[in-house]
Order: structure tokens, then sequence, then C-alpha cells
């Protein structure tokens, strides 16, 4: 059966609006996570994280951003489409190693947004994207071989929203005990 034919009009216009948010506020999102120094997101870069991180398939080109090859300082976001990119090679561990601090610096940001939305009270409409960011931190630390930092943050993800795909995939590669290739 077709899951998406059981929705109501009103559901699939309210996820197809989901994308088309996060899809728009990607570059300010990937620009954020990678932003020089240690600061935490500002304001604007809080809800642009928030909102980029309800999609996977924006998760999906952070994951590309974030964890480009060390050396090489992306400048600009290139979408992911799900149908015609292939999977990156950073999500699997292999390939080019990508730089600790960025990978540092984009799951502690991560990491905060989630945390300060858990501080206001846990507002339901905010809810996907605070997940999705802590699940893209759950990864950070898994790229950077902190599987048990990694565990933590992927089982607090999946707390929050139960069948996040991206925090479910870290807690398995967590559990079989698969690493990046990077590190040795």
């Amino acid at each position: 059966m077709n899951a998406i034919a059981l929705r109501s009009p009103d559901s699939l216009i309210v996820g197809r609006s989901r994308e088309i948010a996060a899809a728009v506020t990607l570059p300010v999102a990937a620009a954020a996570l990678v932003a020089a120094g240690t600061a935490p997101l500002t304001p604007r870069g809080s809800a642009a994280v928030s909102t980029a991180c309800v999609a996977l398939a924006t998760r999906m080109a952070l994951i590309r951003h974030v964890g480009a090859p060390a050396g090489r300082t992306p400048s600009v976001v290139r979408p992911f489409d799900p149908f015609h990119d292939p999977t990156p090679l950073a999500l699997q561990g292999t390939g080019p190693a990508p730089d600790r601090d960025r990978l540092r610096t984009a799951g502690d940001r991560c990491v905060r947004l989630w945390q300060d939305w858990r501080l206001q009270g846990c507002p339901d409409d905010e809810r996907l994207g605070a997940a999705g960011a802590l699940a893209l931190g759950a990864w950070c630390s898994w790229a950077l071989g902190s599987p048990e930092r990694a565990r933590t943050r992927a089982r607090h993800a999946l707390d929050t929203v139960p069948d996040d795909a991206l925090a479910g995939l870290v807690l398995r590669s967590v559990r079989a005990r698969t690493a990046p290739a990077w590190w040795g």
C-alpha cells in the first residue's frame, strides 16, 4: 500500500513545505555550521540549521559539506538529489579524510541547537529540526571516531523523533562497530 496515498492533502502540503524550506535555508545552514571559531550558532544560524535539518536530503547535503576533505574549505553547498546523486562518501566514512575541527565545530553546534530546544520546553513545531540537527551531530561524532558520543546523540535524537533515518543509521553503525576508514 502506498503510504503517501493514505495521508491527508493537508499533511502532504505541510511535508512539502518543510522540504522546500529546508532546501531554501541550506546555504545559510551550511555556512553557519562551518563558520570559523567555536562560537555557538547565532539566532539566524540556529533557525537555518533547524529548518535545513528537517529533511533527510538536506542533511545529506550538509554531511557532504561538513565532511569535505581536509584542506579544502567548502565555499558553496550543493543540494543533494536522492534520485540522481550518489550517497556521499563521507556518510559511509570513506573517501578523503574530513577536517576534524570542522566536524567537531559542526557537531557541537548541532548539539547546542538541540539543547536549546530542550531548554525552551521542547516546542513541538521545532521537534523535527532539533532531532535532525542532533542526528547530524551524532554523525559528526561517529565521523570523528567517537562511537560512545555518537551513540548517546543518536539515542537522544531517536527519543525525540523515533523514526529519524540518520540517527537510526548512526546508531546501527555504532552497534555494528563500524568506524570511518579515515582514522585507521
